[in-house]
Parts: C-alpha cells; structure tokens; sequence
C-alpha cells in the first residue's frame, strides 16, 4: 500500500482562501469574520476578488488557494457557476475545494448545481455565521490538504506505473539496473545516486551491476565488507550482504545506523537466509537496491521504492504488483470495503444478473458535524465499526462498498435487502471503535435494478439524486426508485427555468378573488391568486409553480411580484372610492424564517403609496408551525406595523390549541375541504362549526373558502361565520375587470370610467 507522505508545513506559505463576491459589503464581512482565525495552528490568507476574472487572476498569481468561497450571480446570473466549469474542465483543478454561496438561492437550485457542477458544498449567505464559515473552511481545508497528498501520491503512482513498464522492457541486467536507479531518482525527485548489486549462488560477494552519483566509480566492481578500496564502508558492504543473504556481522545492523534505502530485489515469501540456504539446484540470484538519503526515508519512500525494486528484481513479484495496484484502484483504504469502482466493476460484471439485483445507498446523517465533534480520527474509527456492521448484516450474497466519504452502498439480492438495521432507522444504529460509541441515523434510497435502464454509471447518479432527495425529508429517511423520476427531475428542472424566466419578465400575474360580509352581502376585499402562462401559451396550475418556487428558492420573488399586483389593484379600488377594502396575499413558509420580512413587506408597500391596513397576509396553518416560535415573532412584527394577519386552511396542519392562542392573528380561514360536512352532520358536530366556535372563544373573526351554494352560505350566516370567497360569491379575474364586476355586482352605484 503506498502511503502518502505528511507534508512538512516549514517554508510552505501559509493556506490561502479565495473569495469571489461582486459586494463588497459581503466581502467585508467575510474578511472580517475570518479575523484572526487559524487553521492547524497557522494563520491563513485570504484572497479577494470582484469578479470571475479577478478570479482568475487571483489562481494565476497563487495557485496553491485551497479553498473558494463563490457566489453564484455576479456579473451575470450563472458566473459563478461558469467559473466552476471552467476551474473543473478547462483548468482541470480539482484540488480547489469550491464552497458555492447565494443570498438567491433560486438562482441556481441546490440539487441541480450539487448533481450537475462539482461543487463541494452550496450554503446561502444568511446560513454562515462565524463558527460556521470556521467550521465549514477547516473541512475544506483539511480536504484540500488531502487531495494534495493524494495527487502527489498520484503523481509518483503514475512515475511507479512508468517506471515498472520500462522494467518489463528491459534487455539487459545493467541497462536495467541502471534505469532501476534514475527511475528511483524521479520517484524521490532527487538526483540518481546509489547502486544495484547482484550475488550470483557461489561467489565471495555481491557484483555491483549498476551505479550513479557518487558511487558510480562502482560500476563492475565486487563489494567486500572487509574492503575499503570499494569506497564504500566496511559497514555498508556488511549490510549489503546481509540484505542478499549472508549472516549478521556482529556489528549491530539498525536503520538507524545510516540515512539510506536498503531493499532486496528477490520475492519476500522466503527470508533471504533461506533462498541462500537452499540446495545448489534451488539457489537462486538475489539482487539488492541501495540509495542514500540526505535524510531518514519516510515510509512512503520506501514502500514506492520496494514496489519498484520488487519488480525489477527479475520481475518475480509481477503478480503482487498487480494485485496492489488493484487493492489501490478499487479498494477503499480505511475500511477495507470496495470503494466506487470497485463497485461499479461488480456491476459490469453481473451482466443480465444486474436486473435481478437491488442497490441500496445508506448515508451516515450530520457526519460532518461528528468530524466536528470528536475529532477526524474517532469519526474514521466509527466509520470503520459501521463498515463492519453493515459487513456482517449483509451476508456473503451482498456486496457492500463505499462510494463516498459517508455514503455506503449494498448490491445483492432483492430478497436479502432487508435488515434490523433498515427497520429501525428512527432509533439510530449504534457503533463503537471500543472506546467511544456514538448513535448514527442512516438516510437510505433504494433502486432496483429491474426498473432502470442505462450504464452502471447512470445508475449511480439516480441512486445519489434520491439519496439527496430524501435527506432533504429529514434524518432516517428512506426513499425509492419509481420508474420516471429522472424525467420528472429533467421537467422539473426545465420548468424552474421557465419560472425564472418568467419571474424575470414579469409575467406572472394575478387574479382577484372577491371576499363579501355574509350578513349584509357588502364586499370585504380580494385575495390576490398567482397564475402564470408560460410562453407557449400553457397555464401552470399555481399548486404547481408556487411549489416549485419554494423548492428553487424563487418563492421571495414571487410574492414580491404578486404584493407589487395587488398594491396596484388596491390603488385601482381606492380610485373607485374603495379604499376601506383589503387584498390579501399569501405568505410562505421560507418567507417566515427571513428575519426582514416585516420590514422589506412594508417598505414595498410604502413605496408603493399603500397603507399597510390595506393588505391582508395569509399563512398557512403549516407553515406557522415549521418554525412557530419564529413565526410568532414574524407575525407580531407584522402586526404592529398595521397589516392583518389570516392562518389559512386551518384545521388541515398540525397546530395545537395551545400553540394557536399564542399567534397574534385577526383572521382563521376555514379550508374548503371542510364545507362539504355542511348538511351531512348536526350543525354542532360539523368542522366549520367547531371552527367557527373557536375563533370566536379566541376572539378572531372567520372566513370560508370554498363556499359554492345557497345552502353552504345560509349555513355559515347561521353559525356566526363572518364572512366568505369561493365561486357562489366570485370567480378569481384579471386586474383589468375588476371595474366592470364591481358595476355589474352592485358594488359601484354610480357609473366611473376607468382612471387614465
């Protein structure tokens, strides 16, 4: 196994962070926050940078930064993301760690950019306190140092690789023995320097068949421990002949005695005592490798050079070779399991078996926030005790590997897939490295293979979107496969870009839902309802959309379009003289978790020359309950600031009497899948009953949706319900007939001509 070497921090500049932010004021902060933080003891640089090309500049002067933190719309929308895919493909640096930052997160969804740019990580700008960027850029530092090491072993795998096949060519002991020395040379990135010696079965001494550097006057002469006149020191020649076979000299022999590189070049199944023991018919020609080291070798020099030499060494230990460069290639180092390609190469392998097959993704939840707490080496101790675990659950029909840092992955028998462990996700499954135990929560996805098409590698990719989708539910999730997904994930896809597309053309609009007082019929006000055409004419049904906003992070903008519409459609009712009347507008769950809503609400109103009493917000029952303590703060603000407050569709979340009393609303709307009970019950078993019961304990006043017969209405006039929308009171409509419905309804007794 070659191990990496530990990089001496002496004389190597210090960690350089890179932030790429068109605001200064974002970069200032950033700067600020990092004031005086230190990674791994040392002080850290940061870097700043305005744009995607002072980006570049900045990598161009210094490319050892380790770490990028990138917002994604700067000089254009996607110039952040242009800079990944540049940075990953033209430049090809993949040791960069890119942290992707968004005050906007719609701009770029968060499970697009991880699926389709290699990126490490997607946070937005709100998310990263102090503790937080320190935490999140100590990952990465770490992670970066890692992948510097593992290029550098890569780099000397990739000489190892070269050098071994100049070996197989080799025509000549001498011509080989001497590329031996230049090739161990490039490997310790030194000048060539040392010497290749060979004892044949029935000499005095082993024969020096290739030299270099000071030792190259060597070349052809016989090494004898007693003999100065080689140059070398009676002590060197001892241990020469001892590494080929001869007894110890009574002189001690330890590593420590010299800074040198002493390796045999026979195979190791048998101690060189013994191949020179043997009968003259078995004895064999041993061969030894000796460099000197202005310094103790690490160990990863010399597990490179014993690879080299073992081949050289006549070739006799090819197929150990072989069998190592596999381990590397397809074996995870840390938990012995196979890692992704090793994987993948099942996967080819099985064939039409494949289809028969189930593969499970099991992804260890808030990992990294373990990494955190106990330290790199604990978490990898546990990492390795539930590798076991998952080993020894398995059964021998099940291949469990490791496909990421957290992430493990089973393929076997559908039959043999169901474990305790997957059974009891909620209570965690506990692991110990002997010393300290932890409760670990695994979020799985689960494909089978009989439902999907396309290459291995296809598959993969679909196993990680649904593992990434079902974290987004939560700890201890597991999530399936069905047969479409990627296409519903491509369409989903494509329509958040028209969303924003549109969202940046001002093509959304809304349509106007009047509200009436049920005892005298007079008019309350509207709700103003998104509706969205796309450009080929198709009207999106709002659930869809509005949920799509959520989900790409353009629900802010679309609200702020929908305010903008409906402070118009105020202004155009108090030109008619109706200005006591409200528009409502519905409020989001994200919304509530923004600290500036109440503020950024009103200054949207007030510059739009509208009194905050003249807007209603509306939040549903469920999203005041995401966050109620939150949103409890959220409302009062809003409160004070003069805007009504209605929680819609109640009686449909999962809010507790205890919890509603202590929202500051003026509204409870009743959800239209309640008046179907209207005439089926005793008014005082029906929902809308109760409901209206309680809203006039809590001291709120209630509206009905839905209301679409005589009979639903009388009914609610009845209960003391005060007021309704739904098609038996109005049909939703464009701004742009609001005039004529008020005329024709009664509700404008005098003719008005439209304001200029």
């Amino acid at each position: 196994m070659i191990l990496p070497p530990s990089p001496s921090l002496a004389g190597t500049p210090p960690p350089r962070i890179l932030a790429v932010d068109d605001d200064p004021v974002f970069r200032r902060s950033v700067a600020f926050a990092l004031d005086g933080y230190r990674f791994q003891g040392r002080e850290v640089e940061l870097l700043q940078a305005g744009s995607s090309a002072e980006a570049l500049e900045q990598l161009a002067r210094h490319p050892d930064i380790g770490v990028i933190l990138l917002d994604v719309v700067m000089e254009h929308d996607d110039a952040g993301l242009r800079l990944v895919r540049r940075l990953r493909g033209e430049l090809g640096r993949q040791d960069i760690r890119i942290v992707l930052l968004t005050g906007q997160p719609g701009m770029a969804p968060m499970h697009d950019v991880m699926r389709d740019l290699d990126v490490d990580e997607y946070w937005h700008k709100t998310e990263l306190g102090s503790e937080r960027l320190e935490a999140l850029l100590n990952a990465n530092l770490r992670s970066h140092q890692s992948i510097l090491r593992e290029q550098q072993g890569r780099r000397r795998f990739e000489r190892l690789l070269q050098a071994v096949d100049r070996a197989s060519r080799g025509q000549d002991l001498t011509g080989l023995a001497r590329q031996l020395l230049d090739d161990v040379a490039a490997l310790l990135e030194t000048e060539p320097a040392g010497l290749v010696a060979m004892w044949p079965p029935h000499t005095t001494g082993p024969l020096v068949i290739g030299a270099a550097g000071a030792q190259a006057p060597l070349q052809g002469l016989t090494l004898a421990a007693g003999d100065a006149d080689t140059g070398t020191t009676p002590l060197l020649a001892a241990r020469i002949e001892h590494v080929l076979g001869a007894p110890a000299p009574a002189a001690g022999l330890g590593d420590d005695e010299l800074h040198e590189l002493l390796l045999p070049l026979h195979p190791g199944a048998l101690p060189p005592s013994a191949l020179r023991g043997a009968t003259d018919s078995a004895q064999q020609t041993l061969f030894a490798l000796w460099v000197p080291r202005p310094q103790p070798p690490d160990e990863a020099e010399r597990e490179m050079v014993r690879l080299l030499a073992t081949n050289v060494g006549a070739q006799m230990r090819r197929l150990d070779l072989i069998a190592q460069l596999d381990r590397l290639a397809y074996q995870d180092e840390l938990t012995g399991l196979p890692n992704r390609n090793g994987l993948l190469r099942r996967m080819h392998a099985a064939g039409e078996r494949l289809g028969s097959m189930v593969l499970q993704f099991e992804d260890v939840d808030q990992f990294s926030n373990l990494n955190l707490m106990l330290g790199f080496e604990t978490a990898n101790r546990l990492l390795q005790a539930l590798a076991e675990r998952l080993r020894e659950e398995a059964g021998p029909d099940v291949m469990v590997a490791r496909v990421d840092n957290d992430t493990f992955a089973l393929l076997g028998p559908a039959d043999q897939m169901v474990t305790q462990m997957y059974r009891d996700r909620t209570e965690g499954i506990t692991v110990s490295d002997g010393h300290f135990s932890a409760v670990l929560h695994l979020t799985g996805a689960q494909v089978d293979l009989s439902l999907v098409s396309g290459p291995p590698e296809e598959t993969l990719a679909t196993a990680r979107y649904l593992l990434n989708d079902a974290k987004r539910h939560g700890w201890g999730q597991q999530v399936c496969y069905r047969p479409g997904m990627e296409t519903q994930a491509r369409d989903n896809y494509r329509l958040g870009q028209a969303l924003h597309e549109a969202l940046r053309a001002g093509e959304i609009r809304i349509a106007l839902q009047p509200q009436v007082w049920l005892q005298d019929g007079s008019l309350k006000g509207f709700e103003a309802l998104a509706r969205w055409t796309d450009r080929r004419g198709r009207e999106i049904p709002p659930l869809t959309f509005i949920a799509l906003a959520e989900a790409s992070g353009h629900i802010s903008a679309l609200f702020n379009q929908v305010l903008e519409q409906s402070c118009q459609a105020w202004r155009l009712l108090d030109s008619l003289g109706l200005g006591h009347l409200r528009i409502a507008v519905n409020l989001s769950a994200l919304q509530l978790a923004d600290p500036a809503l109440a503020q950024d609400i009103a200054a949207r109103c007030s510059a739009a020359g509208v009194p905050p009493e003249a807007i209603e917000l509306e939040v549903t029952e469920s999203a005041v309950m995401v966050d109620a303590d939150g949103a409890t703060l959220q409302l009062d603000r809003l409160r004070q600031l003069g805007f009504e407050i209605a929680l819609d569709d109640f009686g449909t979340g999962f809010s507790s009497l205890a919890r509603l009393r202590g929202f500051d609303l003026d509204w409870i709307k009743i959800d239209r899948a309640f008046l179907g009970e209207i005439g089926q019950r005793p008014d005082e078993e029906t929902l809308p009953g109760m409901i209206v019961s309680l809203s006039r304990q809590l001291g709120l006043k209630s509206l009905a949706e839905g209301v679409e017969t005589d009979a639903q209405r009388h009914w609610l006039m009845r209960s003391g319900c005060q007021a309704a929308q739904g098609m038996l009171i109005g049909r939703p409509m464009p701004m742009c007939d609001l005039p004529g419905w008020l005329r024709t309804q009664g509700h404008l007794p005098q003719p008005l001509s439209l304001p200029q």
